[in-house]
């Protein structure tokens, strides 16, 4: 599971997409094996579908696709508390914890497109499990309600049909929001500030980097 912490803001490149190479499905495959290397080409060729489809249909596609990755929790995965891996360690182990398929879902959808801006991965108490939880939102438009990507359900539903999940933060590559209520939230800084996506980012970063 994890847990909402804050942290300094630090300097330097943020990813905003996904990048893919020979190179990275060679680690890919030193690190994981085969299984997880074609796992990842299955990701890519997802990615590279992307034009002539609608983002509804984009949602679709990568909400199964991970979907289908198996659950478990930080501490079996990792032995850490909390944990935010990426996209790439998540297909490596096959298995990820709720948070990793939010973010995954998340850099897949901003690889096909999807303006970032329409996209908050979004921290929730989760009433029917009783225990903090992680979905993707996506927003239409600017003030529109969003739709809830939920590795519980392959149902993508508007937010106002998912009574069993009360908003707590939302974030994206750039910002930050508190939950003032179900359908108000008040923007309070910059994503940075939270200390585990500075992690996450600085090491999605170096895992890419075997691209260049």
């Amino acid at each position: 599971m994890f847990a909402l912490l804050f942290g300094l803001a630090f300097g330097g490149a943020v990813a905003t997409g996904l990048a893919f190479s020979d190179a990275l499905l060679q680690w890919m495959e030193r690190e994981y094996g085969v299984e997880a290397r074609d796992r990842v080409v299955r990701l890519q060729q997802l990615v590279d579908s992307s034009p002539g489809l609608s983002e509804a249909e984009k949602l679709e596609r990568v909400n199964a696709f991970f979907n289908k990755v198996r659950y478990d929790s930080d501490a079996a995965l990792w032995d850490q508390k909390d944990y935010w891996a990426t996209p790439f360690e998540v297909l490596g182990i096959n298995s990820a914890d709720c948070e990793d398929y939010a973010i995954s879902k998340y850099f897949t959808l901003a690889s096909m497109g999807v303006d970032e801006d329409r996209l908050r991965i979004t921290y929730v108490k989760s009433l029917s499990l009783n225990e903090a939880h992680m979905v993707l939102a996506y927003y239409p438009s600017a003030d529109a309600e969003p739709v809830i990507l939920d590795n519980l359900t392959e149902r993508i539903q508007p937010a106002a049909e998912r009574t069993d999940l009360v908003p707590v933060y939302s974030f994206n590559g750039a910002d930050l929001w508190l939950a003032v209520n179900r359908v108000k939230e008040k923007k309070v800084g910059d994503a940075d500030r939270l200390s585990r996506w500075q992690d996450f980012q600085a090491r999605l970063m170096r895992q890419m980097a075997v691209s260049q």
